[in-house]
């Protein structure tokens, strides 16, 4: 079965954009919804909820998914109770779970008595013509839409800090904890690697966009490959960053006390390197039939909570691009998240 480099929130976000590509006429595609249980008598999440305008008219179909990722396949105990749950549901009008690890055959046999349709996550490998003639492309998705990535890196750096409290410089090491303005341990960095690290990003998500990173990449190649244990790069050039990272909140042991950072600047080099994180294909199918629900590359981004997407109708030539960027809130736990049916955008 598929192993999944993506965070359970993703693999959520992604079924959310697989079935805006099902169902062209989806008014409303919402994940981490919330849907009156009759059963229990209050409402209860959902992981993704569409609501499709039938052929035109003032009557809407209610989809209900439950999205599972797990190591094992699900069991009959496991499709059971999310069987109970969405029958307990009224306005649901049709239902289905998603799982990435699979059934077994117990669990599917239940799932029919109960009239809940079952989709795997799978690695897409069968070629499109098979599952997808609408593209009209031979091979597979792999062949058909190769990906590389190039990012833009800080390959040698040294941070010069400054906190206009402080007296006198100073210095802090990656494992050294970094606090908030109460002198409790920070509640997004572990420590200075961590904020450093996201600093790094930062800077490097500006620079990308400006001279003279474009124009270096636009002048010389990166290469393909490497040598083994290397990564293939570009020319290196020296660069400055300076960033007001008053805002963070972010607070040090100095010399003189403890106090927070304002300024950094980032001195070294500079330089574009070929990702070695090569995308993922993954297909939605139909467990009945093996038909295909929809497909999607995936390239998960350096960032918590963030992937570029392709995704593919087996309907029709349309491909949907997304860019993806949950929220810090939505890292673990997704609520009435709200998709835009024209573009699949938050």
């Amino acid at each position: 079965m598929t192993s999944l480099p993506l965070s359970p929130m993703l693999v959520q976000y992604l079924v959310g954009l697989c079935c805006l590509r099902w169902d062209p006429d989806a008014v409303d595609v919402t994940i981490g919804d919330m849907v009156y249980d009759a059963g229990a008598e209050k409402e209860r999440d959902v992981d993704v909820t569409v609501t499709v305008s039938e052929g035109g008219a003032p009557s809407y179909a209610f989809k209900a998914y439950e999205v599972k990722r797990e190591s094992a396949p699900l069991d009959v105990s496991d499709v059971e109770q999310l069987c109970i749950k969405l029958m307990d549901m009224p306005s649901v009008t049709h239902r289905g779970i998603v799982s990435s690890s699979g059934y077994t055959a117990g669990a599917q046999t239940k799932a029919g008595r109960h009239g809940v349709e079952l989709y795997a996550l799978r690695e897409w490998t069968r070629p499109l013509q098979e599952q997808f003639p609408a593209l009209t492309m031979q091979g597979t998705a792999a062949e058909c839409f190769p990906m590389e990535k190039c990012l833009l890196c800080w390959p040698n750096h040294q941070l010069a800090l400054v906190a206009r409290e402080a007296t006198g410089n100073f210095s802090v090491q990656d494992e050294a904890e970094v606090f908030d303005s109460r002198g409790a341990p920070h509640a997004r960095f572990a420590n200075f690697g961590a904020y450093e690290h996201e600093l790094l990003l930062r800077s490097t998500e500006i620079l990308l966009a400006l001279e003279p990173a474009v124009s270096v990449l636009r002048t010389f190649s990166v290469p393909l490959s490497a040598p083994h244990g290397e990564v293939p790069a570009g020319p290196a050039w020296p660069h400055t960053h300076t960033l007001d990272v008053s805002g963070d909140g972010v607070y040090v042991k100095t010399p003189s006390g403890l106090h927070k950072l304002d300024v950094v600047t980032i001195n070294g080099q500079l330089q574009w390197q070929r990702s070695i994180d090569k995308p993922v294909y993954y297909v939605i199918e139909r467990v009945s039939d093996g038909t295909a629900f929809a497909g999607a590359l995936i390239s998960k981004d350096l960032r918590e909570g963030q992937m570029t997407g392709l995704v593919f109708s087996p309907k029709t030539r349309e491909i949907g691009i997304h860019f993806v960027r949950l929220a810090e809130k939505h890292h673990n736990a997704i609520r009435k998240l709200k998709l835009n049916p024209a573009r699949g955008e938050a």
